[in-house]
């Protein structure tokens, strides 16, 4: 469930914790819509989203985050890609209660022939996330268009970097 409270100069969005443990799950294509990269990528599969309970909050121009959030991809595919499916993978969310303006990025791989990992922050600053993604042994021919889509190649792996 998704509660709104608006306030004078502030306004915070909570996600409240679901019983079942997922809070939505949503097709993967769905994503498109968010233009590039994601457009281009076409992914196919099923976009869930857990939290033990999650609080966004805008208090007098600054972003705080309190709480957890984890958005799965199950059974990713993509147009791009001839294996199918490329694997499941878990991007978290995690506020920091040592500094509530920050929170904790990080991405992993369930399973599967592609192989993501990554960790960041978000911040005032912005979002600063440097990550990976390669093919599993043997799979590295058919993921080649990929991994040159994903980020900058570097050998046999292509670099994630935003921020």
């Amino acid at each position: 469930m998704l509660g709104l409270r608006p306030g004078l100069g502030r306004f915070a969005i909570t996600l409240q914790p679901s019983p079942r443990g997922v809070s939505g799950r949503w097709p993967a294509f769905w994503l498109s819509g968010l233009g590039t990269p994601w457009n281009t990528l076409a992914l196919g599969g099923e976009v869930r989203l857990a939290s033990p309970g999650l609080t966004v909050e805008r208090v007098q121009g600054r972003w705080r985050l309190d709480g957890r959030a984890d958005i799965e991809l199950h059974g990713a595919s993509s147009r791009i890609a001839t294996i199918e499916p490329l694997g499941s993978y878990r991007f978290s969310v995690q506020g920091d209660a040592a500094n509530p303006g920050t929170a904790s990025l990080t991405l992993t791989t369930l399973d599967g022939a592609l192989l993501l990992t990554g960790n960041g922050t978000w911040s005032s600053g912005g979002v600063r996330f440097r990550g990976e993604a390669s093919a599993k042994p043997g799979d590295e021919a058919a993921l080649a268009n990929l991994l040159n889509i994903i980020g900058r190649r570097s050998g046999a792996r292509s670099v994630i970097a935003i921020g």
